[in-house]
């Protein structure tokens, strides 16, 4: 500050300086301060005057606002990934799962057709992902012990690290359990100690993960956005080369990586899961001095919903045995006919259209044969809506299973209409839908 006025007063004339001050609270504001110097009659200074302003407050405000700008754009763009990649992703599914069934178990091309049905789920998985960053989607949650599920995942943490670290744990016991998904517990997990391992490069460190349960208090919550109350705290620490402020800022950006070769979407899912869980994280780094992600999650209430009674098992050997007529509405070719062989397999009639145009055409002239229409929620030339009103006049018993690439939370205004009986979202397996079309014909 002392420079600033001395450069003010030399250089005859105001300036801004923007300054962080440290409260004896330790707690650091922004402050930003303005001058203006008066001359005399010889062209000397002959006062200073200025005023001094706390931005931190506003400059907060300006970021989360960029921060959701980001986040709606990166949340247009998913949702039209998420439709497009994940129609042929379950037309490349049906497809596999109906040359696994034609070929028969123990054939010699079933191995290469499982390994072709995997990479489909998984690249389902990956949208999934994209969009739960996105705000998009919700997932699904059940109580998880985070101690345990570290470690649990013990094992494949020390393979995926490099062999110069050392991978070190303190884990609090009987800690209260929260509400996540395991798969979402291990993949922050995974995420961030992988992170601490290669900012560790080919030197020998530490990576230090500790769990521990913490309260948070009024004003803990109001300067991390959080609610009051209890928290697992999940803590990943390394003794690597650290981040400067600016890198720190940019972390959790998607496809933002300071390495060669990307690790894509890894530490931008990370802040996004742990945002639909209603947590927090922060990074506290300082460069050459190695680098701590906290996570915070909020413990369970007890009465907590648990999705686990919405869990259904289904056999996928299983024959469904089904008689009836079922018209399905899929523009994506290669989807339609891999379903609507396999529907005509378990011995349904299946009635094809590609469009709801062609659909509302097909419920005018032989809507009396219907028993179940299969519709997608986005279907060219009419809209669904309009399919579904055709559907109630021409045959008003017919019972409808809604199918989307998006998530069922899109679906949501339809699945309460009279004629809807079930949502199934693509890409399915062959055994989800045979369980969906007998729970819907066979009540």
């Amino acid at each position: 500050m002392k420079r600033w006025v001395r450069d003010c007063l030399v250089g005859k004339k105001g300036n801004l300086i923007e300054v962080r001050i440290v409260r004896p609270s330790g707690e650091v504001r922004t402050v930003v301060c303005t001058a203006e110097v008066l001359l005399d009659e010889d062209g000397s200074p002959e006062r200073m005057f200025g005023a001094c302003q706390d931005v931190t407050d506003a400059r907060r405000a300006q970021d989360e606002s960029f921060a959701r700008q980001k986040l709606e754009s990166l949340g247009t763009l998913a949702s039209g990934i998420a439709h497009d990649f994940n129609n042929l992703l379950g037309a490349v599914l049906a497809q596999t799962e109906l040359a696994m069934v034609e070929l028969g178990p123990g054939s010699d091309g079933n191995e290469a057709l499982n390994s072709i049905r995997d990479v489909a789920i998984r690249g389902s998985e990956i949208v999934r992902q994209l969009m739960i960053y996105a705000g998009q989607e919700r997932d699904v949650v059940q109580a998880v012990d985070a101690s345990k599920a570290v470690q649990g995942m013990l094992g494949l943490l020390k393979v995926a690290i490099s062999r110069h670290v050392a991978l070190v744990t303190d884990l609090g016991e009987d800690l209260p359990v929260v509400w996540a998904r395991a798969a979402q517990l291990s993949q922050i997990v995974m995420n961030l100690v992988v992170n601490a391992s290669d900012a560790l490069g080919d030197r020998d460190g530490v990576v230090r993960i500790t769990t521990r349960r913490v309260a948070i208090g009024q004003a803990e919550a109001v300067a991390k956005t959080l609610a009051t109350g209890d928290y697992v705290q999940l803590e990943v620490s390394d003794t690597g080369c650290g981040m400067s402020p600016e890198m720190q800022g940019k972390i959790f950006d998607p496809f933002f990586t300071t390495k060669f070769s990307g690790r894509g979407l890894g530490l931008a899912v990370v802040h996004g899961i742990v945002r639909s869980l209603h947590g927090g994280i922060e990074i506290a780094s300082e460069a050459g001095k190695g680098t701590t992600f906290r996570v915070l999650l909020p413990c369970a209430e007890p009465g907590d919903p648990s999705d686990d009674a919405r869990v259904v098992r289904v056999e996928e050997s299983a024959s469904p045995a089904l008689r009836g007529t079922v018209l399905l509405v899929e523009d994506e070719e290669s989807l339609r006919l891999a379903i609507a062989k396999m529907l005509r397999k378990w011995g349904l009639k299946a009635i094809e259209a590609a469009s709801g145009s062609a659909a509302i055409d097909l419920l005018r002239a032989r809507g009396g044969e219907i028993d179940l229409m299969l519709l997608d929620l986005t279907t060219p030339g009419a809209s669904s809506q309009e399919v579904l009103y055709e559907a109630a006049m021409a045959q008003p018993n017919v019972k409808v299973v809604l199918t989307s690439a998006y998530s069922e939370e899109v679906a949501k205004p339809m699945t309460g209409l009279p004629l809807v009986c079930g949502f199934i979202r693509k890409p399915f397996k062959i055994a989800d839908l045979a369980r969906q079309l007998r729970s819907v014909l066979f009540p």
